[in-house]
């Protein structure tokens, strides 16, 4: 049985035990409240300055390449095709042989006029000497003039036959040479349209068609608005004269044609039908050692850049540092107090790894390249320099 003094006493200690539970959860609690009150470091970004360079001004257009040179190749003569030199759609070099017509009834007809004109030269051989001994013969009075003359126009007579004779050697050897068919121009032939043995009829059958292959031309269309807005630009001298405007063609894989074309043609006239002008472009189409085609082909599509000059104040972000919202297109904005402020842009096209900025920045405002998925507005940052990568 406990005593009222022990009671008293277990009563005393559980109360102390009581009260050092207390101070020891108040304790935690202060704990947990300091350690929830310390902030955090500032999220690291890396950071950009809007800059001011010098950037092509651009346009682009749909194209078609087309071949400068497309000819049908037709016989100049008669007669029977003997022999074709090349395989159907291969490339040929100016001067090589295409066609081959039988050549013996020219050589024949060229041989029988060789053959008259020494007929002829030996008859006026003949006709030179009876000509001197009658004049010899007037002078000492044993023949008539009347006799003279005769021989004299006989002499004369001969001198045209050969003459003639020596026109006809030259037509008949210009005609046994149109017998062997040589291509015009270097290029790519198109299908045969007469086989060997066939009789083709001069100045009207068609062989085969040749296609020039280098050079080659680009043909785009410019709209009246396009053209009022070079018109504009070339006042205020940011526009090349026309001779000196680049055209660059883009490959199905969208990379740049090596090549730039020069531009040789606009007609200068509206087309009232596409409210358009023609524009056409040179340039070379070189055939890669290892391949075995060209890179360009006539007729095929191609997406035309036509380079009209320079715009020296245009300003640039790069491209990681523009972020799509459901608001538009933004930048994080870093202040002058390491602050992040959003902005709302108007963007260009990019040129080369960069955004092309219309409105929105000025130039030398530092905008957050990456880390922007860390920040938020009116948040501070410790920014640092951002590293361009390489342009392609």
């Amino acid at each position: 049985m406990q005593t009222p003094l022990k009671n008293r006493l277990i009563i005393k200690h559980g109360i102390i035990a009581a009260l050092g539970i207390i101070i020891l959860l108040v304790s935690g609690c202060d704990g947990k409240a300091k350690k929830q009150a310390v902030k955090p470091p500032p999220p690291d970004v890396a950071v950009a300055e809007v800059v001011q360079g010098k950037v092509p001004i651009v346009m682009e257009f749909s194209g078609t390449i087309k071949a400068i040179k497309t000819v049908d190749i037709i016989p100049r003569v008669s007669g029977y095709i003997e022999k074709r030199y090349f395989e159907e759609g291969t490339i040929v070099q100016q001067g090589d042989p295409l066609y081959l017509i039988d050549p013996r009834p020219y050589q024949a007809r060229l041989d029988a006029y060789k053959a008259q004109l020494k007929l002829d030269q030996a008859a006026l051989a003949f006709w030179e000497k009876d000509t001197k001994r009658y004049q010899t013969l007037v002078e000492q009075g044993a023949a008539s003039k009347e006799k003279t003359e005769g021989t004299i126009a006989k002499r004369d007579e001969m001198l045209a036959k050969i003459e003639k004779d020596k026109a006809d050697i030259e037509n008949a050897a210009l005609e046994l040479s149109f017998t062997k068919i040589m291509a015009p121009f270097s290029g790519r032939t198109q299908e045969t349209r007469i086989n060997v043995g066939n009789l083709v009829q001069q100045q009207r059958d068609v062989l085969t068609t040749l296609v020039q292959m280098d050079p080659i031309y680009v043909v785009f269309n410019i709209s009246r608005n396009q053209v009022y807005e070079i018109q504009l630009q070339k006042r205020q001298g940011r526009v090349l004269p026309i001779n000196e405007m680049r055209a660059e063609v883009l490959q199905p894989d969208g990379s740049k044609y090596p090549h730039a074309g020069k531009i040789n043609f606009v007609s200068f006239q509206i087309n009232p039908t596409t409210d358009s002008v023609l524009v056409r472009a040179t340039l070379p189409n070189r055939k890669p050692e290892d391949a075995e085609d060209y890179d360009l082909i006539p007729g095929q599509y191609a997406p035309v850049r036509l380079i009209l000059g320079e715009d020296a104040n245009t300003l640039l972000i790069p491209q990681a540092a523009l972020v799509e919202t459901q608001v538009g297109k933004q930048v994080f904005v870093v202040k002058t107090d390491n602050k992040v402020e959003t902005r709302n842009v108007e963007v260009g096209r990019s040129y080369k790894n960069q955004w092309i900025i219309q409105k929105g920045l000025k130039k030398g405002e530092k905008v957050i390249v990456e880390g922007t998925q860390k920040v938020k507005p009116g948040v501070v940052v410790k920014p640092k320099p951002y590293t361009a990568k390489k342009a392609s």
